[in-house]
């Protein structure tokens, strides 16, 4: 069995119960590198073909964004080429499926956020533009001009 079930171990002399609780959220991110490179300019400890842990147990990932107990969040490559993002939201976030749950929508968001904007700038440097100005509106939304000389 894989760690994204449940699963009962069977220990001498009785039962030793060993719950995983390894969530996969479905992403969009297909560029390695810019992965890698807006969860480093997040603050993130970047690994690569590494494990995390989790409650129960450690899940192999290709990318994985480490805290200092070993927790985080990793990205498993799919055969679409998108990484789907790996952790165990007990251990990462502490306790309260409630907490869990804002949590991971807030890291979720935070990541995407900022790979669309490394993706956004990469294609527009290749494009030839020029960045005019970066900014965060009130709302969140990153606003991004740019321009090119013809």
């Amino acid at each position: 069995m894989d760690g994204l079930s449940k699963r009962l171990h069977i220990a001498a002399g009785g039962y030793d119960r060993i719950m995983s609780h390894f969530s996969r959220i479905r992403t969009q991110f297909h560029h390695r590198e810019a992965l890698i490179q807006c969860l480093e300019e997040l603050g993130h400890t970047v690994e690569t073909d590494t494990t995390i842990k989790g409650y129960h147990g450690q899940h192999t990932v290709d990318i994985a964004a480490k805290q200092s107990n070993g927790y985080g969040v990793g990205f498993v490559k799919n055969t679409d080429g998108t990484y789907d993002m790996v952790a165990d939201w007990w251990g990462v976030s502490g306790t309260g499926q409630k907490k869990i749950a804002s949590d991971l929508k807030q890291q979720a968001e935070t990541i995407q956020k900022e790979y669309a904007r490394k993706m956004v700038l990469e294609q527009t440097a290749k494009d030839g533009f020029e960045i005019v100005s970066q900014t965060e509106e009130a709302d969140g939304t990153v606003r991004i001009v740019v321009r090119r000389w013809t």
